[in-house]
């Protein structure tokens, strides 16, 4: 267990893995491995070799993250219309146009900082449930 370059004492384990020389006097390139799994079962290592000098130009500052760019507009208004007269206000409006006018008026809202996402959706899914009743029955939902 000599290396046979400059006959030094080769660490056992290296010697098993059947290596003839130390460290000091090898030829190979360090490298690292990563699993690659291009199916659920169907995994494979695949070696690195350039991970080492990435990680040096790394921590030398070469790949910095890229600034995002300022918000661009007013910052958001508080948006807190009362939600069951903005529900009116768009059934009515679903009443008197149609179905897909009426997801449109929404889109414009929210488009325009009225409304809220979670207050959009919320009144999608209401005229939603309206558009799906049978007539006679949404006619008598919505006369309540």
């Amino acid at each position: 267990m000599i290396c046979t370059k400059c006959d030094n004492k080769v660490d056992d384990h290296r010697y098993h893995l059947g290596y003839k020389e130390c460290i000091e006097c090898s030829d190979t390139e360090k490298y690292s491995a990563h699993v690659v799994y291009p199916h659920k079962t169907g995994a494979f290592v695949q070696p690195v070799s350039l991970w080492d000098r990435w990680l040096k130009d790394y921590q030398v500052g070469k790949f910095q993250p890229k600034k995002l760019p300022s918000p661009k507009g007013k910052p958001l208004k508080n948006k807190s219309k009362p939600y069951r007269l903005v529900v009116w206000g768009c059934i009515n409006y679903y009443m008197d146009n149609g179905y897909f006018p009426a997801l449109d008026y929404l889109k414009e809202l929210y488009k325009d900082d009225k409304i809220t996402m979670m207050t959009k959706t919320r009144i999608v899914n209401d005229i939603t449930n309206l558009q799906a009743l049978p007539t006679k029955i949404r006619k008598k939902v919505l006369k309540k």
